[in-house]
């Protein structure tokens, strides 16, 4: 299968982009700007990486062409950076997804697989988002992703559209995002002993990179199934002081935890994984404490490997350099240790089947 990606570069782009190799694709990356990383995976003789801006029509027809699937994943992404660049953000998450669309069908792609978010979702109080829960973005990223779906899936043409709703994303990668809840809480920990949590009963659904990479893989191996379909990609829902908690007694040393109850970011919801897994068998590997000690144990690394590449460069009178191993992935396919569920709380729920709504505790963090 040939396979475009776009947003290849990124933090999620370039685990799918080794996923898919893995499971025989050949891979067409497209970004804005080639990277150390996109040359390391073109090493393997299955990835081609093409440059160009995701805006320009000439781009998109070039890169459509003799693809069998697109994945498109590149994105002005996170409500911070789209309220940042609001125009840009609607440029690219918006219209440059319909042109890209129109790109596929004219050139006879099967398939397009659509990375969304569950931030459509918005403020649910309602028990557990499905698929079918009426979307209520209260962020501009929301919306634009929102919008971006909806054309899709009201489209007649050729191609097989899937959304994914992607739940908010953990886990090492070569690239790494450090303001990803997870990730960003373990890196307070590590580096600063403390973690400051905003809206601490809000809850969030979650999924570890390299699950939300093999969900891709799982849609893109059975398109009949996956036809103008929603899936949301969730392996678990916690609230924001749970994770604070796990990511707290990751490091060696003490840990406060830092409670603030008011906050700008108003999203609180918790989502169901069940379709996918029902639909076509996916069952994620990671939970969040593993992840939490995946990222430690990177970031503990990271820090040890700078430090001695800058006791060394004074040793040699001469600057000091970045280590490559702080900059390269420690991450597997599948997790360190068997799996095993988050520590036991009332108000704790899976995004798996048979799980009961998350219930809303009373009070507020302190």
């Amino acid at each position: 299968m040939r396979v475009l990606l776009t947003g290849a570069t990124g933090y999620t782009g370039l685990i799918v982009a080794s996923r898919l190799m893995d499971a025989g694709a050949h891979v067409r990356g497209l970004a804005s700007r080639p990277s150390e990383f996109t040359q390391r995976l073109e090493s393997t003789g299955d990835f081609t990486f093409l440059q160009g801006d995701l805006r320009d029509t000439q781009t998109l027809a070039e890169a459509v062409e003799g693809v069998d699937a697109i994945v498109h994943f590149a994105a002005i992404v996170g409500d911070p950076a789209s309220a940042r660049e609001p125009e840009l953000a609607r440029q690219v998450n918006v219209e440059a997804t319909k042109v890209l669309y129109e790109a596929a069908d004219r050139s006879g792609v099967n398939h397009l697989v659509f990375g969304s978010t569950c931030s459509v979702y918005g403020r649910h109080a309602a028990g557990v988002a499905t698929e079918t829960t009426p979307v209520n973005p209260i962020s501009l990223y929301g919306e634009s992703k929102a919008e971006a779906e909806g054309y899709l899936l009201d489209q007649d043409g050729g191609v097989n559209v899937t959304v994914l709703r992607l739940a908010t994303a953990y886990g090492v990668s070569p690239r790494m995002r450090l303001d990803l809840v997870v990730n960003q809480y373990v890196h307070e920990a590590t580096t600063r002993g403390e973690v400051t949590v905003m809206g601490p009963e809000a809850w969030r659904p979650h999924v570890h990179v390299q699950d939300l990479a093999q969900a891709v893989n799982s849609v893109l191996s059975d398109p009949g199934k996956t036809r103008q379909q929603i899936f949301n990609v969730v392996a678990e829902n916690m609230q924001l002081k749970q994770v604070a908690a796990l990511a707290s007694a990751a490091p060696t040393g003490p840990v406060r935890i830092n409670y603030r109850a008011t906050v700008d970011d108003r999203r609180d919801y918790a989502v169901s994984g069940e379709k996918l897994r029902n639909s076509l068998g996916y069952t994620p590997d990671w939970t969040i404490a593993q992840g939490v000690r995946e990222v430690c144990n990177h970031l503990i690394s990271a820090q040890a490997a700078g430090s001695r590449s800058a006791d060394e460069a004074a040793q040699q009178d001469r600057p000091p350099r970045i280590s490559t191993n702080a900059a390269r992935s420690r991450s597997t396919t599948t997790p360190d240790g068997s799996r095993r569920r988050p520590p036991t709380d009332s108000g704790t729920a899976l995004g798996v089947p048979g799980t009961t709504p998350p219930r809303r505790q009373q009070g507020r963090g302190r």
